[in-house]
């Protein structure tokens, strides 16, 4: 499914009494984390209020690779630039960066 056919599934689905409102975010992946995904970025749509660890935990559901080849400590993440905490919220438009350390 492209970007497009998301965001219309996703807008008609808000449409449903009940269901919280959709945000739309970008991922990243450095040169490193493409190894393991073949992409150089993904579009995600998340909930409002999601945070930022929800949307890491799918990002590791979706390529466990990342998780087995990179323990904890091992990777770099910003929002926007900035480093975020484990309950930042998600907001519209956010892009995350995902990247392997450098020692």
């Amino acid at each position: 499914m492209d970007e497009e056919e998301m965001r219309k599934m996703a807008e008609e689905m808000s449409k449903i009494p009940g269901m919280p409102k959709p945000i739309f975010i970008k991922v990243e992946f450095d040169r490193d984390l493409q190894n393991i995904t073949g992409k150089k970025e993904i579009h995600m749509v998340v909930s409002l209020g999601a945070t930022f660890a929800y949307v890491l935990q799918n990002i590791f559901i979706e390529y466990p690779g990342i998780e087995k080849k990179y323990p904890p400590g091992e990777l770099g993440f910003n929002i926007d630039g900035t480093p975020p905490k484990t309950y930042t919220p998600i907001f519209d438009g956010d892009v995350i960066r995902l990247s392997v350390r450098a020692y």
